[in-house]
């Protein structure tokens, strides 16, 4: 009996445990982040080198009023093209490489890029090469935006 009572006690606790925070409706919501970040804004620059002594350096502006590609971006497709474009691998390019996944030991070129900037205000510092496998495969979801 008495463990009885010692269990339903602490289930008990449990669930005052779990209920103590769960605000009321009434409850005021949740201050916004205190990082203030500019909806929709992308500025980057891209630093493309062939490997062979050649690098090339684009940029690319997407705002709401207004999109620019320039350098070696700015024949390579319509500014809102390529904003299209960033703005589809927004998460990829904010995001690290996962350094835990296998990849295949394969040199796919001497080719690297560099992109670096700012989406929606978070910063962006991302490196490519084609060293093996996963780098190869991330170079291709991102060579709309890193080859001239």
């Amino acid at each position: 009996m008495r463990r009885a009572t010692a269990l339903a006690l602490g289930f008990a606790l449990l669930g005052a445990l779990a209920l103590n925070g769960c605000g009321d409706a009434d409850d005021e919501p949740a201050a916004p982040p205190t990082e203030t970040t500019e909806s929709g804004v992308i500025e980057l620059t891209i630093r493309y080198d062939d490997g062979a002594g050649d690098t090339t350096l684009g940029t690319l502006t997407c705002r709401a009023d207004a999109q620019r590609a320039g350098g070696a971006l700015r024949d390579a497709a319509p500014a809102a093209e390529l904003c299209d474009r960033a703005r589809g691998l927004a998460d990829f390019l904010l995001a690290e490489p996962d350094r835990t996944r296998a990849c295949t030991q394969i040199f796919g070129g001497p080719e690297t890029a560099r992109v670096t900037g700012t989406i929606d205000g978070r910063e962006v510092d991302r490196r490519f090469s084609r060293t093996n496998g996963c780098e190869i495969a991330d170079f291709t979801r991102a060579a709309g935006l890193l080859q001239p």
